[in-house]
């Protein structure tokens, strides 16, 4: 960015990490300043804006929304929350963070042969791990020509999902023009396409305030991701005549669903809206 009264270039602290769900492979997103990407760890770093991107079964508050019923259920007593109600029974920081660590197991496993009304419990959050104050946002993208949507209820569909709608009614993460417990959502096919021409649906949730330093966002921004129960064989192969299942030798099935989180620097901008227009130029 430049200001007008200098003649001096500001650099954004920026920074970009996306991850697979159902044994994909990572898509990055390029930036023009100061990137540095470690896919080893899953963390990518700039300057001093960095974050994680958590994936865990945890629901906030609970099974009841995850798609899972063998999770088991919240026992701890939120307090001093500012997006979630004092009392309520949830899942605390440092047991989501505890079951993200496991969570490519569990992925692994109840993944394996997906049957149609199977779900996967999906719950992303963002810890703040950098020295700044940071905006965040938080896209999932889905397949256009297998998903089914679940507000649109598209037909033909066979991936069914859910995002959490009270990430956003709480206030922690922006809604869109339209509804107040939307995120905003690109179903045009154009939001992503990937190096095989596939188009994806993407939902974008922008957290309102910034995440500062050391904090995690308090509500999962995803609920969960299954086959459909309408799912037939003529939708699946229609499917994967579109490229948007893949096919190995073998002959197992594999869906990309990817969850990418971006972060930038608080300090410079007005809200979240300029702080990621700024950021998508960068692109």
């Amino acid at each position: 960015m430049e200001r007008k009264s200098q003649p001096v270039k500001k650099k954004l602290l920026v920074l970009s990490l996306c991850v697979a769900l159902a044994a994909i492979a990572i898509a990055g997103a390029s930036l023009a300043y100061f990137t540095d990407t470690k896919s080893a760890t899953n963390t990518f770093t700039v300057g001093n804006v960095k974050i994680d991107l958590l994936e865990s079964r945890f629901h906030r508050q609970g099974s009841g929304s995850s798609g899972d019923t063998s999770i088991p259920a919240p026992t701890q007593t939120a307090s001093g929350m500012k997006y979630v109600s004092d009392g309520a029974t949830i899942f605390t920081d440092a047991e989501i963070k505890a079951d993200a660590a496991n969570y490519s197991a569990y992925i692994g496993e109840r993944g394996k042969n997906m049957v149609p009304g199977k779900s996967i419990a999906k719950s992303p959050y963002v810890v703040n791990t950098g020295a700044n104050d940071a905006y965040i946002r938080i896209r999932v993208m889905i397949p256009s020509d297998a998903n089914r949507d679940y507000w649109q209820a598209r037909s033909g569909g066979v991936i069914e999902s859910q995002f959490c709608s009270t990430a956003i009614t709480s206030g922690e993460f922006m809604h869109n023009d339209r509804r107040n417990d939307y995120p905003f959502i690109d179903s045009s096919g154009r939001g992503y396409v990937d190096e095989n021409s596939v188009k994806y649906d993407v939902y974008t949730f922008i957290r309102n305030e910034p995440l500062k330093p050391g904090e995690m966002t308090e509500w999962n921004v995803w609920n969960y991701i299954g086959i459909a129960d309408e799912a037939t064989s003529a939708n699946i192969q229609k499917a994967i005549d579109k490229g948007a299942i893949l096919v190995s030798e073998d002959g197992t099935m594999t869906v990309n669903v990817l969850v990418q989180a971006d972060a930038i620097q608080a300090e410079g901008f007005a809200d979240a809206k300029a702080a990621f227009a700024a950021f998508d130029a960068q692109k």
